[in-house]
C-alpha cells in the first residue's frame, strides 16, 4: 500500500520535547516502512526544514537538519508544480480544507495513494480511496 506522510508526523518524531510521542512514531514509522511505501512531497521537506531551525525549541543544528531532510528525500517525494497547485486551489475551495492541507491532500492523491497519516485532518475523512488516518494514541485507526 500506498501511504503519505504529513509534516506534523515527522515533526513529533524529531522533537525532543516529547520523549515518548518521538518514540512511538519512530516505532510506528519503521513498521510502517517495513510494509508499506512511504510518500512524502516537497512541502513537506519545505514545512519540516522550517519547524526544525525556527520553531523547535532548541532548533536542530545545520547538520541535523540536513540528515532529516536526506533521509525524507529517499522518499518518494512528490514534486511542486502549477497543475498541482492549481488543483489544490480547487480540492481547498469544494472540500473545505485550508490551503496548506489541500496542497497536501492533492499531492497524495497524484501519487496514488491509499492512504494519508496526518494530525491535522479528519480521522477517517475520504478523498475518493484515499482515507485520512492519525496513527497517534487516541485516534480511531
Amino acid at each position: 500500500m500506498r501511504v503519505f506522510i504529513d509534516t506534523n508526523l515527522w515533526v513529533y518524531r524529531l522533537d525532543r520535547r516529547e520523549p515518548e510521542k518521538s518514540a512511538f512514531i519512530g516505532n510506528w514509522l519503521r513498521e510502517l516502512a517495513v510494509e508499506h511505501d512511504i510518500v512524502i512531497s516537497t512541502q513537506v521537506l519545505i514545512e519540516l526544514r522550517s519547524v526544525l531551525t525556527r520553531k523547535l525549541k532548541p532548533a536542530l543544528s545545520w547538520q541535523d537538519t540536513r540528515d532529516a531532510l536526506e533521509a525524507l528525500a529517499g522518499f518518494e517525494v512528490v514534486p511542486a508544480n502549477a497543475n498541482l497547485v492549481l488543483d489544490a486551489h480547487e480540492l481547498a475551495r469544494v472540500e473545505r480544507l485550508s490551503w496548506f492541507d489541500a496542497l497536501i491532500v492533492e499531492a497524495a492523491i497524484r501519487a496514488g495513494c491509499n492512504r494519508l497519516y496526518s494530525e491535522d485532518l479528519d480521522h477517517g475523512r475520504q478523498f475518493g480511496d484515499m482515507a485520512v488516518s492519525n496513527p497517534l494514541p487516541g485516534s480511531s485507526d
